[in-house]
């Protein structure tokens, strides 16, 4: 057998007789997987020297043939052990002395420097007789006699087994004991006679072994299931010093947790707003304020009249360059503004919230272009995506990984949410009850709660189809199914952080309809230039009609007093007042004019100054969209991470149960197999207890950091820059965008790429249960079961065990193996003891070997006659037989029954 640190090869040379007993039992041995491989040699195939040398090589019950010489040339050994079974009784035909020979050089020479271990084991009980031929004992070699008894244990009493011709007998007595000597049982490293020196002369030992194997492969298989698998509710934690608790108030814990991530990082998302200034004061054109600006418009008449008219060609050209602005942003982008605006395409149709980032992607370039800016930069989200994994996380195990995001506290303790749905549904919660019309009427198959806007465009789109009269009905029957579903799902951490990006997300698309529906209304709104023109062609107008009846009226005095109709003294004043009123007609319509173009003047700019202020907030809007929605589709995808692993965080746990081929008669009783017979109980119980152990605050970090950093790997070549390092993939883009965060999360949602926490978390039960905390292991052996010739048999441990694996005091072999004078000498005691026990998962291997001093062949019992002595036949009374019935084993135990029979053969599995 291969120990741990060495590659062992064993050779078993045997002839026809008892031998085929001891190579049969161990090719049963081996197809229950408890020896190793060997090698098995029959003296009779042997031929020349020199010659090959055929033999059967046996590996986990499948044999095949090989030769000798094959077997050492193609592998490394070492250690090489030949042990050669003698029989005896009549009949027995021993192996030849030149093959023993043959093969000890054999093995020496051509091993490749291995150590070679030679031992003799004589097949032997006290009435038979010794073949002629046979050699008890050879110089230079470990010769054994296997005791002729049969005992449970160590120091216990013990069955002297009497001669028998049967192999099969001899097999399942001697084979066990020979698998002890040579370490040929697996799972233990057990070599009594590897490292011992060979004694002296023609000397033997008579030995004894006892064989224990408690298998708790099927106690470790329910108990696994029991600790691993969660079926949705999350683990309570272990604090030290004070108790975690489940949180009752689901909806606020989510909400403050979701709240303190985005007031730790709405920063990144949003961005300031210009306000427009206040409207100045107007200024009040008084009366002598009109008379002066009578004078300086009458001089300007006389002498400035060219420059007037190449003042208002230059406010044109200003005014016309300032909507150059405006029509870059409406008549370039029209289907964006219908976007932004209607939230419709150019078919009238809703446009989904994708459509948005591309929206508000065209008009803020369009804006920077017309304005001459740079583009933004999109700012780096990895510590927001990081702190929302953090939260979820923080939810479920009450550990503070970052400032800000405090556990839930519940009085003076951390609590945790019972289910992982309340934090972030997982693919097992998605809504999938979409009748196969609606489906291919809609395109959609799922819904995932965490998809806000995703449900809520398809409940928009079902009430659309309540008219149809084909699919109206199934549409109608879904809609009322996603609200139910979806009102399930709202309180979860995830879609209450969803519900703040979308809210803010929606108001940004608001604000940016009503400013881009403003600036458009600024279009409208007549020149300034021309309107000021306008003002002052009224005015002209008026003075000139002023002017026009103040002169007919002067003339008319003149013409009057000169014609004397009237005196010069009435004709004179009624020419002044007619100069004094048109001065002072002038004047007012002059202070009119110029009232309202100061009126007009400080709307207008007004206007301008609350125009500019709504492109800066605009374009903050437009940007803030564009960020949102790419915000969004990473949080749809960390969302769908986030989940999967949430449902099954230690992943799918799989524990193959490694039972080996249970052997239910033929053993002897120094040999017993048995296994650890829990009930639900008790099962239930250690779980909890280890439980205690494995889930501390904080017992999620090393599952997810484990299964993020392996992104890179999961996706392949197309993510070699996530492979050197995984903090990258919080920066790639989210749902929809084909980045590495994408299809990561897409196939960590699908079920393609698992957790792995769960085998790292059994090895760390494991090592409690055979560590610290081994009081537990035993209370999964507190019943063992094991079979006696297809008898079921129950005990403790202790009983179970015997002593075997445990060092014990003094003790004798069975003393008919012995002459007396051998036995008076103390030749019978246990002079030796190797005793080896391993841990096997709970169970263990154990292993005691016991041998006496050296002895010659003299000193073995020798049978009294040649003859058998004919024994008194008693008279059978006549009785009734009971014929062969079933076992039945007890209702609450699992297990197959057997026949009480009179006789078996071999080992039976």
């Amino acid at each position: 057998m291969a120990t741990e640190n060495k590659s062992v090869l064993t050779v078993f040379v045997g002839s026809a007789g008892p031998a085929d007993g001891v190579r049969d039992v161990l090719r049963d041995l081996s197809t229950a997987e408890l020896v190793g491989s060997f090698v098995w040699v029959d003296d009779s195939e042997i031929g020349e020297a020199g010659a090959r040398v055929p033999a059967v090589e046996t590996e986990r019950g499948i044999s095949q043939s090989v030769t000798l010489q094959d077997v050492l040339a193609s592998r490394h050994y070492d250690l090489v052990r030949l042990c050669v079974l003698v029989p005896s009784g009549p009949g027995a035909v021993p192996v030849r002395l030149a093959t023993e020979t043959m093969l000890a050089e054999l093995l020496s020479s051509n091993s490749g420097g291995a150590r070679c271990v030679r031992l003799r084991v004589l097949l032997r009980r006290p009435a038979d007789e010794q073949s002629a031929s046979a050699i008890p004992a050879l110089a230079g070699w470990h010769n054994l006699l296997v005791a002729p008894e049969d005992s449970r244990g160590p120091g216990m009493g013990h069955e002297s087994l009497t001669a028998t011709h049967d192999p099969v007998d001899v097999g399942r007595q001697a084979a066990p004991v020979i698998a002890g000597i040579t370490g040929l049982w697996t799972d233990i490293e057990h070599t009594p006679f590897d490292d011992a020196a060979v004694l002296p002369g023609n000397s033997l030992r008579v030995v004894r072994s006892f064989y224990r194997r408690l298998d708790t492969s099927h106690a470790e298989h329910r108990l696994h299931s029991e600790l691993l698998e969660f079926d949705g509710q999350l683990p309570l934690p272990r604090d030290a010093g004070t108790a975690v608790l489940y949180a009752d108030d689901v909806p606020a814990a989510t909400r403050q947790m979701a709240h303190a991530v985005w007031v730790k990082h709405g920063h990144l998302l949003t961005s300031p707003r210009k306000s427009a200034p206040p409207k100045r004061d107007v200024r009040t054109i008084t009366f002598m304020d009109a008379v002066r600006m009578t004078g300086r418009f009458l001089l300007a008449v006389l002498k400035n009249a060219p420059s007037l008219l190449i003042t208002r060609a230059i406010h044109r050209a200003s005014t016309s360059v300032a909507s150059a602005a405006q029509r870059a942003l409406f008549g370039s982008t029209p289907g964006a503004y219908r976007v932004l605006v209607g939230g419709v395409d150019a078919d009238g149709q809703r446009v989904s919230w994708t459509e948005y980032e591309s929206a508000s992607r065209q008009l803020g370039a369009a804006l920077d272009e017309a304005k001459g800016t740079p583009q933004v930069a999109a700012p780096d989200l990895s510590a927001l995506w990081r702190d929302y994994a953090r939260g979820a996380l923080t939810l479920a195990d009450a550990s503070e990984r970052s400032a800000g995001l405090p556990p839930i506290q519940v009085g003076a303790h951390r609590a945790v949410l019972r289910s992982a749905a309340d934090i972030v549904p997982g693919p097992d919660d998605d809504f999938t009850d979409i009748p196969g019309v609606v489906s291919a009427t809609t395109q959609l198959h799922v819904a995932e709660a965490p998809d806000i806007l995703g449900v809520e465009e398809l409940r928009t789109t079902l009430r659309g189809l309540e008219q149809d009269p084909v699919i109206g009905l199934d549409a109608r029957r879904t809609g009322a199914a996603i609200q139910t579903w979806a009102a399930k799902r709202r309180h979860s951490f995830a879609v209450s952080f969803g519900s703040i990006l979308t809210s803010r997300l929606s108001a940004d698309i608001t604000e940016a309809g009503t400013l881009l529906e403003r600036i458009k209304g600024v279009e409208a709104l007549r020149d300034p230039a021309e309107e000021s023109a306008e003002v002052q062609r009224r005015m002209f107008w008026r003075v000139r009609i002023a002017t026009l009846i103040a002169l007919v009226l002067g003339v008319l005095a003149g013409v009057l007093a000169w014609k004397e109709f009237i005196s010069w003294w009435a004709g004179g004043p009624i020419i002044a007042l007619c100069v004094i009123g048109w001065a002072i007609a002038v004047t007012l319509i002059c202070q009119k004019a110029q009232q309202y173009l100061e009126d007009l003047l400080a709307s207008r700019e007004a206007i301008t100054a609350a125009n500019e202020a709504d492109r800066v907030n605009l374009r903050a809007a437009l940007r803030e969209i564009e960020v949102l929605t790419g915000a969004y589709r990473q949080y749809l995808s960390w969302s769908r991470a986030l989940g999967a692993f949430l449902a099954r965080p230690l992943g799918v746990p799989k524990h193959v149960l490694t039972a080996r081929r249970r052997i239910d008669w033929g053993l002897p009783r120094h040999s017993a197999i048995g296994s650890g017979s829990p009930d639900d109980d008790k099962i239930a119980r250690v779980a909890d207890q280890l439980r205690q152990d494995l889930f501390t605050v904080g017992w999620l970090t090393e599952p997810w950091d484990t299964v993020s950093a392996g992104a890179g790997v999961a996706l392949g070549g197309v993510a070699h820059d996530i492979t050197r390092d995984p903090s990258l993939l919080t920066t790639k883009a989210g749902a929809g965008s084909g980045s590495p965060l994408d299809e990561w999360s897409l196939i960590f949602y699908r079920g393609r790429v698992q957790s792995t926490g769960a085998a790292v978390l059994w090895q760390r039960a494991m090592s409690e249960l055979t560590g610290p905390r081994t009081e537990l292991a035993r209370d999964l052996l507190d019943v063992i079961e094991y079979r006696i010739d297809g008898t079921v048999h129950r005990s403790g441990i202790d009983d179970f065990l015997a002593g075997v694996g445990v060092p014990t005091e003094g003790g004798f072999l069975d003393r008919a193996a012995f002459t007396d004078t051998a036995t008076m000498r103390g030749a019978s005691a246990v002079a030796g003891e190797l005793y080896s026990r391993t841990r096997v998962g709970c169970g263990l291997v154990a292993v005691t070997t016991q041998f006496t001093e050296g002895v010659s062949a003299e000193d073995l019992a020798r049978p009294m006659s040649k003859h058998v002595r004919t024994e008194e036949i008693h008279e059978i009374p006549d009785i009734d037989l009971r014929p062969a019935q079933r076992e039945e084993a007890p209702a609450d135990k699992s297990g197959r029954t057997s026949y009480i029979a009179p006789a078996v053969d071999g080992i039976n599995f």
